[in-house]
């Protein structure tokens, strides 16, 4: 397999990240999560996003925020963490939490967090290998309803 570079995503890549990002959330419109991604990118210059790539070709990424809440102190959640899957089982996901576990450390960040779709089971696997632990449930409450 060929070598995975992981950088920070570049503004030419969007279009790849959204297709990326259509696999993870497939009920929502591309044009939202377009909208949604620049969002965050303009408005929220706490968030990062780490592209995958193979080749020049974006294959993975990962968003993190870091962030401070009173239960935790400083923390550094990890969003959106989706790899082509095409190229799942290569380690990419690992890759992409390692860094962000090296930044959270970098940062003085105490916990390292992540939310996943309860029925996401391979995704389980993956977090539990790399030491994260189910602390708690997310309750959700849509508002749009």
């Amino acid at each position: 397999m060929d070598e995975v570079i992981l950088k920070p995503l570049q503004p030419g890549d969007h279009t790849a990240a959204l297709e990326l990002l259509v696999i993870l959330n497939p009920s929502t419109p591309p044009a939202e999560l377009e909208e949604r991604l620049s969002v965050i990118l303009t408005t929220h210059p706490h968030y990062q996003i780490i592209g995958a790539y193979i080749s020049g070709k974006l294959v993975g990424l990962c968003g993190a925020w870091i962030a401070t809440k009173l239960w935790c102190g400083k923390y550094l959640e990890i969003d959106n963490i989706i790899v082509d899957p095409d190229h799942r089982s290569a380690k990419i996901g690992t890759l992409l939490i390692q860094h962000f576990e090296k930044v959270a450390r970098e940062e003085n960040c105490k916990i390292l967090t992540l939310d996943s779709y309860t029925s996401n089971h391979p995704s389980h696997r993956l977090y539990h290998r790399l030491g994260l632990e189910i602390w708690g449930f997310h309750f959700v409450k849509p508002l749009d309803r």
